[in-house]
């Protein structure tokens, strides 16, 4: 891949599925197996579900995709002001992330960052 991919979206699940999109060809270019791209569409999921559930009244989305080696890098944020009364992951958001990807972290603040690697976790 030459450089990063950015995309942005509406703050709507419906419009997740585009990131899925997205997510699914870039790790196809990268020869992901099927299990590790379903892990992608996973996290992405996962990620742009707990943004919108911690951010008041958001509009926009912004994810970019990076290479790193043999993995894809997702660095996802939102807009909105960042509501205090919630945990940027549930514990079971954070187990399944976790399960699934290589590195999971969350700066603070809206934003989320997730690698999977090519291979088998």
């Amino acid at each position: 891949m030459p450089g990063p991919v950015t995309i942005r979206i509406p703050a709507d699940t419906a419009h997740v599925a585009l990131v899925r999109a997205a997510a699914t060809a870039l790790a196809a270019r990268m020869d992901f197996t099927f299990d590790r791209i379903t892990d992608l569409h996973i996290a992405v999921d996962e990620v742009c579900s707990r943004l919108m559930a911690v951010s008041v009244e958001p509009t926009t989305i912004e994810v970019t995709f990076r290479t790193e080696g043999d993995a894809l890098t997702m660095q996802a944020s939102i807009d909105g002001t960042r509501r205090t009364d919630r945990d940027m992951f549930t514990e079971w958001s954070r187990v399944i992330l976790e399960a699934i990807a290589d590195r999971v972290v969350a700066p603070g603040g809206s934003s989320v960052e997730v690698a999977l690697s090519r291979g088998d976790r």
